[in-house]
């Protein structure tokens, strides 16, 4: 019998501190994924909007090049027509100026880049430890919590798409792993083929 009663198994010990910083190394890791995909989309949002608007802009600005008598005589459109449309596009070019300033995706866009910054800094901090084969510490595991404590400047993740962005995040993984065996093979058919396989899993 290994050691007396009451007292602790070193190595049950070393093995938990293991698991516990992995854990976290495992959620900085996810954390970053996430927020860098919502700052990407947020990205993309704004360059959407701001394209849209910039054709509206070019568009009401080559209007006023036109004369009414061409409009009418090339495309049947009446003057009064044309000042509808003008006046519509205008309108709708003033509020997306106005709706994109209110959603601040450039803001947001930067504000979760911050945030992946953020949590790379603790995975990489987890990784170096890791890498160097050092005994990982109780004190190395608090001062991981306390850097997930310092949190309340970051953006929120809202709770309705959290899940969802897990799951991308997780589904993203296993892709990425399937692909260092088979790097040419579709993407969408190992998708595919990992669908199949947790159904099947599933069954059993």
């Amino acid at each position: 019998m290994e050691g007396n009663a009451g007292t602790v198994n070193p190595s049950m010990v070393d093995e938990y501190r293991s698991k516990e910083i992995k854990k976290l190394r495992d959620k900085a890791n996810m954390l970053a994924s996430i927020h860098s995909k919502l700052s990407d989309d947020y990205r993309r949002q704004d360059a959407v909007f701001s394209s849209l608007l910039l054709v509206i802009s070019t568009f009401l600005v080559g209007v006023v090049f036109i004369s009414e008598d061409f409009v009418q005589t090339t495309v049947g459109l009446s003057a009064n027509g044309l000042k509808w449309i003008i006046g519509i596009a205008s309108i709708c070019n003033f509020c997306g100026v106005l709706l994109v300033s209110q959603w601040g995706f450039q803001k947001r866009a930067t504000e979760h880049r911050e945030a992946v910054r953020f949590y790379f800094g603790i995975f990489n901090k987890i990784r170096r430890w890791q890498d160097s084969g050092i005994p990982i510490t109780d004190e190395m595991i608090e001062e991981i919590r306390s850097d997930y404590a310092r949190t309340q400047t970051l953006p929120k993740i809202l709770e309705a798409r959290f899940l969802r962005l897990k799951q991308w995040h997780l589904q993203k993984i296993a892709v990425s792993r399937e692909l260092d065996k088979t790097p040419f093979e579709p993407i969408s058919s190992i998708k595919e083929r990992l669908k199949s396989d947790s159904k099947k899993g599933d069954e059993m």
